[in-house]
């Protein structure tokens, strides 16, 4: 791996090439449930969870955390992991789930959707859609100020985050009042420079990412793998205030920048933010300055797109 020497010096010992396939995933998964049960959430933090109903009548579960002690509405964030649409969530997903909770002061909302191989488009994408509008049809019992739902993702989350921002008005859904797409996935063709560049980057590269596109758009025709795609899909006329992260040696860097750029083309207000020296997941190491450098400018974001300003 030559990019690994290039990298911002703290993240180097994550710096690891990964494999990706049915094997790796099965495996993986088993620790990623265990990781996720074990991981202690904050004092400062309520978890709990409810069951949704979602496609073709599968049920998932939807992790929430929110604020201890307060009882009053709060914004509502949506968030999607990420995993390639096949991994189980991880720990460091929970840690940030809280501090969107604590630091942003809102309910987050984890769905914990149906993966592939198994599970290929539409399944993940149609659980997110389910939950939202679960969240607005519960929005008194749940305590959310459905005039605040935000919608955020990293990775293959993110590319879901998209699509439902992107597709809020023929969903029937409330528009989200924010999107936040962290090294997003979003254009099935990968033809993007640093798609060509980046086939040995750690911990993802363009080779898992051609893999991962089969297994999500598995039984497809090419046409129809466009409406999976984000940057394929036709944008709404108001567009969710965006926030795009990318990192510098992913082979998802140039797609977030084009996409982003997209959609300020379109009208929308976009902040995009090309951290330097970081790799895809960096934030897995979530004590590194870089990552808590970039964690803080997500939770500014969530701040002034729920509340009008940030306090850090």
């Amino acid at each position: 791996m030559k990019y690994k020497k290039q990298i911002d010096s703290e993240l180097r010992r994550i710096a690891r090439k990964t494999p990706y396939n049915k094997a790796i995933i099965w495996c993986a998964n088993i620790f990623q449930v265990i990781s996720f049960r074990l991981t202690m959430v904050p004092k400062e933090v309520i978890h709990r969870n409810i069951t949704v109903e979602g496609y073709k009548g599968l049920t998932f579960k939807v992790d929430i955390f929110e604020p201890t002690n307060i009882r009053e509405k709060l914004p509502c964030l949506i968030y999607v992991h990420g995993g390639a649409f096949s991994y189980r969530a991880s720990a460091y997903h929970k840690k940030l789930a809280c501090m969107y909770a604590m630091k942003a002061k809102c309910r987050v909302y984890f769905p914990d959707y149906h993966l592939t191989p198994k599970y290929p488009y539409p399944t993940a994408y149609e659980d997110v859609v389910a939950l939202y509008k679960c969240i607005m049809e519960n929005s008194e019992e749940f305590r959310i100020n459905n005039e605040k739902i935000g919608v955020a993702g990293d990775s293959a989350g993110a590319s879901i985050a998209a699509l439902i921002c992107n597709n809020y008005k023929q969903e029937d859904l409330k528009q989200p009042c924010l999107q936040m797409l962290v090294y997003p996935l979003t254009d099935v063709t990968m033809q993007t420079d640093s798609m060509k560049r980046f086939s040995d980057t750690p911990l993802w590269n363009s080779k898992n990412n051609k893999r991962m596109w089969c297994y999500y758009c598995k039984n497809l025709k090419v046409e129809d793998m466009y409406g999976a795609s984000p940057m394929h899909s036709s944008l709404p006329q108001i567009i969710p205030d965006a926030y795009i992260e990318t990192a510098e040696y992913d082979c998802l860097h140039d797609e977030g920048v084009i996409y982003g750029k997209r959609l300020r083309e379109a009208g929308a207000n976009v902040e995009i933010n090309e951290t330097r020296g970081t790799i895809h997941g960096y934030d897995f190491a979530l004590n590194t300055k870089v990552a808590i450098r970039n964690i803080e400018k997500r939770i500014m974001f969530l701040e002034k797109g729920f509340n009008g300003h940030s306090s850090i």
